[in-house]
């Protein structure tokens, strides 16, 4: 550079200090525009009223209320009936389908008639018992005559054991031969005076309604097949699945809360009667059975019916704010507090229980001592909305 001319030294300074310059001068704009880029983001939360919209709004100001609320667990399940009074209708005798007037959802009482059926095994088996009988009456009359005769010492003891061996062992197939007469529904009675049947009726055990009809006219029917199957109207319950994580906050005796259905203004509560021990490995729940605690309201269920509920728990005391207090947004929401005495800045909260017009709030960070916006919150939010539009 020193066998440069003068002249030529000069220009490069000049030309080195300007770049140094401009370098310096995009490095404060681009710091500055980061800057109002960063101011940006801080006051996209906040929102300034002049006086006049203050009292247009009619703002109401205050602290979170202290609030003594029902803790609960939310539970869904569906309405059920014990084993006792459900029932699976078979017939133990094969046979063909006579008739049936019976379909889905009918009502039926117990001893009501829900088909006939035609079986050649049945007419089979009460000619097996009236032969069993008469076999009977002649070999006890043989018997007698044996043990006359033994008196006598004119016949043989062994003819006398033989008589009394055949006497008890028809009077065995005579008495198994009649229980299973009974068990279709014959009249033993009836049959000893000659009224040999064709048809059995099968009838219902208990009181209900038809949940499953399997038949239809001339349809072949076996001992294994369920025909019918009942479910009783009495002592409806509810069967609710609660996750893991509560299975400690449930105890017998506590209330439940069901929401869904609702037959009415007032709500229909059952009570945890039973908690059971075992956690489904799939569903990672665990089986709650709740009583009605009202009948009438218990008649209005359906079995199978689904039901949405809650169980309370205890109760617990929180900070809550009246809902026009609270923004909703998804599963959480927005309150606003007083930062200056014209500014609101929207602060985010997670949202708890409600009851009774109070909401449950916890906000994402501490807001000390401000006051809270308790009246006029979703025109604040509309107003942010349309300054950040």
């Amino acid at each position: 550079m020193n066998n440069l001319p003068k002249n030529h030294i000069i220009s490069f300074q000049k030309g080195f200090l300007l770049g140094i310059t401009l370098l310096i001068n995009i490095a404060c704009s681009n710091t500055k525009a980061e800057e109002q880029d960063k101011e940006a983001e801080t006051i996209t939360d906040v929102v300034t009223l002049s006086a006049e919209q203050i009292k247009n709004a009619k703002l109401t100001l205050g602290n979170f209320d202290q609030t003594t609320i029902s803790d609960e667990v939310k539970a869904n399940g569906m309405v059920d009936v014990p084993p006792m009074n459900m029932a699976s209708v078979s017939i133990p005798i094969s046979g063909y389908v006579k008739s049936t007037n019976i379909l889905p959802g009918s009502a039926i009482r117990k001893g009501g008639v829900l088909a006939t059926i035609y079986s050649m095994d049945y007419i089979q088996l009460q000619q097996d018992y009236l032969q069993a009988v008469s076999k009977l009456k002649y070999l006890e009359l043989e018997l007698d005559r044996q043990n006359t005769l033994s008196k006598e010492d004119v016949g043989a003891k062994k003819k006398l054991q033989q008589a009394d061996s055949e006497v008890s062992s028809i009077k065995a197939l005579t008495k198994a031969l009649e229980l299973k007469l009974e068990m279709i529904g014959c009249s033993v009675e009836k049959l000893k005076k000659g009224q040999i049947l064709s048809v059995i009726n099968i009838t219902s055990p208990i009181d209900g309604y038809v949940k499953i009809a399997n038949l239809s006219i001339g349809k072949n029917v076996a001992p294994t097949d369920v025909l019918f199957e009942i479910v009783g109207d009495a002592h409806k319950h509810i069967e609710l699945k609660v996750f893991e994580n509560d299975i400690n906050k449930i105890k017998v005796g506590q209330k439940i809360m069901v929401e869904n259905p609702k037959f009415s203004e007032k709500n229909m509560t059952a009570t945890v009667f039973l908690v059971g021990k075992n956690v489904e490995a799939d569903t990672k729940t665990i089986n709650i059975h709740g009583h009605i605690d009202d009948e009438a309201m218990e008649d209005k269920l359906t079995v199978g019916q689904y039901v949405n509920t809650k169980i309370l728990t205890g109760k617990r005391i929180v900070n809550t704010l009246p809902e026009s207090a609270v923004v909703l947004h998804g599963n959480g929401g927005f309150i606003f507090i007083k930062t200056k005495e014209s500014t609101f800045q929207q602060i985010p909260v997670k949202i708890g229980i409600t009851e009774r017009g109070n909401i449950e709030v916890i906000p994402e960070k501490n807001i000390g001592n401000q006051q809270v916006v308790k009246q006029g919150a979703s025109i604040l939010q509309a107003m942010l909305t349309g300054s950040e539009e």
